[in-house]
């Protein structure tokens, strides 16, 4: 773990902390308690209540492992973990800054990449990354072959059609003026569940893994988190959506 300051255009680490600001955005995470997600959030130099891409082992308060490395490379905080005798596995995390080439609007964009490995048998991990903001509407954009499906996200488990490449929740933030949104590769998560834990507050589980682990087998999931304006956002986040499914699951290592 390292003990001096790095930086890049995106991040600035000291020890466990990592901040970043660009665009509208800034926020900060500790690599040490990644169950806290991005928080201390502004937008547009105004505080925003909540977290981002908080990550917990299933429905766990704390992080069970310890932090071994943390760095920054170019665009992408990196923190590497130690499997404990608890929790079998070795979890690699990257925060990424991310660009869209082909799409135009987005003012914020962020890739939580996720890989996980074991090497015991018969494990079954389960990592959830959760979000939490305050909303006037929570959307939901489902993304079959070149079609886009809009509708109000309901609190609950939602379910992905068969023909889903990828699926979108967009939070439209108070004010008029954001919305901040999140798409998965269907092929990347278990389940999507929508809670709300106080008037006004949404909160998503997104679930990864879950499934048996093969020793020696590295598995990988990639969630995009991006802030985009009110008025073009289902429109936009469904670009983004096939943006996201077009592109290879970067590599980790």
């Amino acid at each position: 773990m390292p003990t001096d300051s790095s930086a890049s255009e995106f991040w600035f680490l000291d020890g466990s902390l990592g901040r970043t600001r660009a665009g509208s955005m800034s926020a900060q995470v500790d690599l040490a308690r990644p169950q806290l997600g991005l928080h201390r959030l502004r937008l547009c130099d105004e505080s925003l209540v909540g977290q981002l891409l908080a990550i917990a082992p299933g429905d766990a308060r704390a992080w069970p492992v310890g932090l071994a490395d943390a760095y920054v490379r170019g665009g992408d905080l990196v923190a590497r973990y130690e499997p404990s005798g608890d929790w079998p596995f070795a979890p690699q995390v990257y925060w990424r800054a991310e660009s869209f080439d082909n799409v135009n609007g987005p003012r914020w964009a962020l890739s939580l990449l996720v890989s996980i490995q074991t090497d015991l048998l018969d494990t079954h991990p389960r990592l959830d990354v959760q979000t939490e903001l305050p909303a006037e509407q929570l959307v939901r954009v489902m993304c079959e072959c070149d079609e886009a499906r809009v509708e109000p996200a309901v609190v609950g488990r939602q379910d992905c059609s068969s023909a889903a490449r990828a699926c979108c929740l967009i939070w439209r933030l108070p004010g008029g003026r954001h919305s901040y949104a999140e798409i998965m590769p269907a092929s990347d998560f278990r389940q999507l569940a929508v809670e709300s834990p106080a008037q006004g507050v949404y909160r998503s589980r997104w679930r990864l893994f879950g499934e048996f682990l093969e020793k020696g087998v590295i598995w990988r999931a990639r969630l995009q988190a991006l802030l985009l304006p009110r008025e073009d956002d289902t429109t936009l986040a469904a670009e983004c959506c096939r943006a996201t499914d077009s592109r290879p699951l970067p590599l980790t290592a």
